[in-house]
């Protein structure tokens, strides 16, 4: 038949790994420190590898003929309006043309129903009454579709081609990522590389590396300050695909995932190829509890990890199996999960099987099928989640909890676990001031050689924040929070150039140089001035800060004055 080619976009990259994680996300948890980003100084940047996109009409009575690039890696798709036309597939090799196979159904994978992401979803799928799953096509020279159920109402048939090349930096990322390879298990246990390396016993092949265009990403996914349980995934397509087809396949995912299908970023956490390579998904995912799109209804506090292929008849290899319970017992450990364990979760919509509002006991490492009306993982991969969950429980003591907690601050953690709560990000140097700096459940350790390691948390935080963080007046912190001793509800928390003080009334309000000076000399909280209910601003040419009983102001030349109410 003849085919009409409808658009044609050239994508290319244009954000680097260094924003990519919380820095890439405004608003999420974390993401507004004042603290610099740092990346590993030696990883691959692929992020100007082109993917394009191609949409053709098609009609469901006639056959339409694709032409691919044996060079290249291809996700195909389609979407249409009325009945379900059951399109099949199939594609031509040096071997020549395969039987015809079912193109699956979407399946419930997405966001969940009430949240922004699916608003924006919907919008993008408008006009729309269904679609297949994205299938990734390798090693072919053609691909034909065509309707298995002509006679049904069904108009407007779009199929979408997504293609990338294959790089020579393909290759050479997921050799390196290999858990066999020894330079996937370095010695020692170095700052920031824990997560990637010694605590998980594998590397983790980031965005970076395979090549996300980070301009794809339409909007900031929701985050959960933990996550309770895994769903486990296959993506369907073919399980013939080599080592380094693999980050291709995954570039065309991302495409395929925001341009076509409407969500913010890759649906999945993580992707585990048939090698045992892991590969970073959704942005973010690596460090914190990013809600994916992968389970509809149960995306929130769930952790999404696919395993790239079809595992109906086979299950995945044994390095694919491996690879997954290392990622599990590695999440189970940072969130403080047991892989054998039980969860409870309330259906957020979206999913048939469970309508919104719907509380439901779940195993904390799931299958997609337990929440929707699907055949994902496939039946071989279902049936081995049992040796998973087993396997995943025994590995834990093993990977650790997954994110590297070294120096000062390691040290910090390990005897305040119960203030700080786990580590949701790898430690990062700060510069001018120099330091570090790592962020926790409940707050930010920081470090510097003249303050020593100290949390910041709550109200302070906020207050910290306002200022600046380190760069701002106050400098690093000096001390914890502190309870003042004749105002037992409030607290308050050194600096190396002020303070900062906290009541529920009062909020975080930041004092220094000579209004700090001023302020113990009249006795702290027990002078008639009381704590300050604001921080420094500019009135009528001076600098002034109110309290609860009254002011001060600085102006050159007069000094601090004060003023009671």
């Amino acid at each position: 038949m003849r085919v009409c080619e409808k658009t044609t976009a050239r994508l290319a990259a244009s954000v680097l790994a260094g924003v990519l994680l919380a820095a890439a996300l405004p608003g999420a948890a974390f993401a507004d420190s004042g603290a610099d980003s740092q990346s590993t100084g030696d990883e691959v940047d692929q992020t100007d590898v082109p993917t394009s996109v191609k949409e053709y009409s098609a009609r469901s009575s006639d056959v339409t003929s694709l032409d691919l690039d044996e060079a290249e890696v291809s996700v195909i798709g389609a979407t249409w309006d009325g009945a379900d036309p059951r399109l099949e597939m199939r594609i031509r090799t040096d071997s020549g043309w395969s039987s015809w196979q079912p193109l699956p159904a979407a399946d419930e994978g997405g966001p969940d129903e009430q949240s922004a992401e699916a608003r924006q979803a919907r919008t993008a799928a408008q006009g729309t009454d269904g679609e297949t799953q994205a299938v990734p096509v390798v090693d072919a020279a053609e691909v034909e579709l065509r309707s298995s159920k002509t006679h049904l109402g069904t108009t407007d048939i779009t199929i979408r081609k997504v293609t990338t090349e294959v790089t020579d930096d393909d290759a050479a990322v997921v050799a390196e990522a290999d858990p066999s390879s020894p330079a996937a298990n370095p010695p020692g246990d170095g700052v920031g590389t824990q997560v990637y390396h010694s605590g998980l016993k594998a590397d983790i092949v980031t965005r970076r590396e395979w090549g996300a265009d980070e301009s794809l990403v339409r909007c900031e996914p929701d985050s959960t300050s933990g996550a309770k349980g895994v769903f486990l995934h296959h993506t369907a397509g073919s399980n013939s695909y080599t080592r380094s087809q693999a980050p291709g396949i995954i570039r065309g995912y991302l495409t395929y995932h925001t341009k076509s299908r409407g969500w913010c970023d890759l649906g999945y956490n993580f992707l585990v190829d048939k090698y045992g390579v892991i590969y970073e998904g959704r942005a973010g995912s690596i460090d914190r509890a990013i809600t994916g799109a992968h389970a509809s209804g149960f995306n929130s506090s769930t952790i999404g990890i696919s395993v790239l292929g079809t595992y109906g008849s086979t299950a995945p290899s044994t390095d694919a199996q491996k690879s997954v319970q290392r990622v599990i017992a590695w999440k189970a450990n940072q969130y403080g999960f047991s892989p054998t364990g039980k969860m409870t979760l309330t259906s957020g919509g979206g999913s048939s099987r469970y309508p919104a509002g719907r509380s439901v006991s779940l195993n904390v490492v799931a299958g997609h099928r337990d929440t929707g009306y699907t055949e994902c993982p496939g039946d071989a991969f279902y049936s081995k989640l049992g040796s998973i969950r087993s396997g995943a429980k025994s590995l834990q003591s093993s990977v650790g909890g997954g994110i590297a907690t070294g120096g000062a601050i390691g040290t910090y953690y390990r005897s305040h676990m119960d203030l700080t709560g786990p580590p949701v990000a790898t430690m990062k140097a700060l510069s001018n001031p120099d330091g570090w700096y790592q962020h926790f459940a409940y707050g930010t350790v920081y470090w510097s050689s003249e303050t020593g390691a100290h949390f910041n948390t709550g109200g302070i935080r906020t207050a910290y924040r306002a200022v600046g963080y380190e760069k701002g007046i106050l400098g690093f912190p000096s001390s914890d929070e502190i309870r003042f001793k004749y105002r037992t509800n409030a607290v308050y928390q050194n600096f190396r150039h002020g303070m900062i003080t906290y009541s529920s009334t009062t909020k975080g309000q930041p004092l220094s140089h000579g209004m700090l000076g001023r302020w113990k000399a009249l006795g702290w909280e027990r002078s008639r001035l009381g704590l300050p209910t604001t921080g420094e601003f500019a009135s009528a040419g001076k600098t002034r800060q109110n309290f609860e009983g009254g002011y001060m102001t600085y102006k050159s030349g007069e000094g601090v004055k004060v003023y009671y109410r």
